[in-house]
């Protein structure tokens, strides 16, 4: 199965006051952490979704083996993005997609091999981690829904969950020891309170 890496950063980071792509988590940026995490699992190819900071994001990323594509629906939110990345990947055909929001670059590489080892292992029509029974992030989406996810008015409304709903009985939840899979990093408080918990781990 091939599987195709897809980094959500194109969102206006409206209440963080500065892009989340480039916000610094332990020596790097967000979108460079997510990147190397997915180079590290074999993933490829990697397409970065960048919207309005587009041009403040493009030069950290000069030095990577990523595609960028950019979405210029700056208010249809992460379906927007999701569809312009299936669009790009139309000639490629990769047999899946590991969706990874650029603000959870603390999800454990680990808890992504999981994801990946369950969607290989069972061909479910989507993989999604969870924790304390609620459903997050990262991820995978099987071809198989590729068209859906670009059409369905539902998911236009509600985003990529709608599909998800649409299909319980082919979804594979995969529980996650990783609270960072259903994280929230919005605002300055909530970037405070992921450095804290990094230098908490690191001393």
């Amino acid at each position: 199965m091939s599987l195709a890496g897809l980094v959500l950063a194109a969102g206006r980071s409206e209440r963080m006051g500065t892009p989340k792509a480039l916000l610094d988590f332990r020596g790097q940026p967000f979108v460079i952490r997510i990147l190397e995490a997915l180079e590290a699992l074999e993933v490829r190819p990697r397409l970065v979704v960048l919207g309005p900071d587009a041009s403040r994001i493009r030069p950290a990323l000069a030095v990577h083996d990523c595609v960028v594509v950019e979405n210029t629906d700056v208010t249809g939110g992460s379906i927007a993005s999701l569809r312009a990345a299936l669009r790009a990947l139309q000639t490629v055909r990769p047999s899946g997609v590991l969706v990874w929001p650029v603000d959870l670059p603390h999800v454990r590489v680990a808890t992504v091999e999981r994801l990946i080892e369950a969607y290989r292992r069972t061909g479910a029509a989507a993989v999604v981690p969870t924790f304390g029974e609620r459903r997050g992030h990262p991820v995978i989406w099987d071809h198989e829904l590729f068209a859906e996810l670009e059409s369905s008015s539902d998911a236009t409304r509600h985003g990529a969950r709608a599909v998800l709903h649409a299909h319980e009985d082919r979804i594979r939840s995969v529980a996650a020891d990783d609270p960072a899979v259903i994280d929230d990093l919005n605002t300055p408080a909530d970037y405070e309170r992921l450095v804290r918990e990094v230098n908490r781990d690191i001393y």
